[in-house]
This record gives C-alpha cells, structure tokens and sequence, in this order.
C-alpha cells in the first residue's frame, strides 16, 4: 500500500510538471496592451508591442496580423509571425519562428533551430550548429549559423548565409541548390 501511494505521489508530481509551462513552474509573463498568455502560449494581438518572457521554460508565441511581438526564453521558443507583423524572438536550441507574408521576423537562437519564411517576409536570423531554414516563395532570409546548417531557398527568394560563430566563413551551394555551413 506504502508503494502504491508513493507511485500516485510521483505520478502526480510528474504530470503537474509537464501540464505547466514547458515543465518548469512559472508561467510566461508577458506585458503590453493586448499581450495575453495561457499556460505556455502568449498571443499578441493587433498593433500593440508585447513582451513574453519565458525564463527557464519553453513558450510559444502568435503575434497577429499588425502586432509588435519579442519573445525570450534560455531553452526552445517557438514565434509565429502573421502578415505584417514584426517579431523577434531569443531562444535556445530547438527554438522555432515561422514568418508569414509580409512580416519581419528576427530570431537569435541555438542549435537544431529551424525557421521557416514565407510570401515576401524579410527574416534575419542568428542560429546554433545544426540548424535549418526554409525560404519560401519570394521571402528575403538573411542568416548567420556557427555550423552544419542548411537552407533550402526557392528560385525567386533571396538568401544569403554565413557561417561560422563571427559569420565571416563563406557557405557551400549543394548540386541540389541546398546553401550549408560545412559540406554538401
């Protein structure tokens, strides 16, 4: 029975950890006008400048059509920019940011990173070893990677990559037109 109770304890514990934001105990705070967050998600809506910091814990956040969104946190964050929005985000490895239309999007994060810009977004991103990158339709990508990262540029986007930590390293063009730090 002593056993059993000890499980149920440490089952609990378990899942009220993994049911709050990212597994840590504190939620996101978040400030500005319009700026508003459930668990580990914020939402940033129309015309407003809003601000999610994370902490310790990974967070995602929307910013909305027109908004001003900065999201940070030391471990994975996740932005999503809708059509003329202006976002930027600081993460750490496994961070993501998905620029929408006409938005403009920064993100600074580490490795395995991975973004993805579409319509004709204008992205400047700065990311770990490992990481990748989608630039879409007619979407204007300028990134920085330290190592082993790879960009997959549409015929009508522009892209450029540097790499290396200080972005002086010239990128390697694949047969297959894959741009990476490193080779083919």
């Amino acid at each position: 029975m002593k056993t059993a109770m000890i499980r149920l304890v440490a089952l609990a514990a378990l899942a009220s950890g993994a049911l709050s934001c990212g597994g840590g105990s504190a939620a996101p705070s978040c400030n500005g006008t319009g700026c508003t967050c459930m668990a580990a998600a914020c939402t940033c809506s129309a015309g407003t400048d809003c601000n999610a910091n994370c902490g310790a814990s990974p967070c995602t956040i929307t910013c909305d059509t027109a908004s001003k969104c900065n999201a940070s946190s030391t471990v994975a964050t996740t932005v999503v920019c809708a059509d003329t929005s202006q976002c930027k985000g600081m993460g750490g490895d496994a961070s993501h940011i998905t620029c929408n239309s006409s938005s403009k999007c920064e993100l600074k994060a580490g490795a395995n990173s991975s973004a993805t810009c579409a319509g004709t977004a204008d992205c400047k991103l700065n990311l770990g070893a490992g990481s990748t990158v989608s630039c879409m339709e007619t979407a204007a990508c300028d990134i920085k990677c330290s190592a082993g990262c790879t960009v997959i540029c549409a015929t009508s986007a522009a892209c450029d990559l540097h790499c290396g930590v200080d972005g002086g390293t010239a990128s390697t063009v694949c047969p297959d037109g894959r741009k990476v730090c490193g080779s083919c």
